[in-house]
């Protein structure tokens, strides 16, 4: 059974798993920069199995966090970040950084695991 982390805001309770998380905080991390990805890259740069990412990007898309984009013929599969998601991922940008963080423990020193 995975760990679901709750983030409670007014605008929306979001559930996500390490998967989520880790697709969120990747995104994050280039908003406002990019605000679409495709599928393969995220799986790629979030270092997931396809599958995952599929779970984790419909889940995300359930939430109202990601958009399907279309595809395009040669990078597959296309999600993007809408300016209400983006400010939402903005005003949580700690919790999301604080639960990558103790999802990945082996990418942190101690110190920034219990500051997590």
């Amino acid at each position: 059974m995975e760990t679901l982390h709750t983030i409670d805001t007014p605008e929306l309770t979001a559930k996500l798993n390490k998967s989520e998380i880790d697709i969120l905080h990747f995104i994050d991390s280039w908003l406002p920069t990019l605000t679409d990805w495709s599928v393969d890259e995220l799986t790629h740069k979030c270092r997931l199995f396809r599958s995952d990412a599929d779970d984790a990007i419909d889940m995300l898309i359930l939430h109202g966090l990601l958009d399907n984009a279309g595809s395009c013929e040669v990078t597959g599969r296309r999600v993007s970040v809408s300016a209400l998601a983006a400010i939402w991922m903005r005003e949580n940008r700690e919790p999301i950084n604080d639960l990558f963080i103790m999802n990945n423990t082996d990418l942190f020193e101690d110190i920034e695991i219990a500051e997590g």
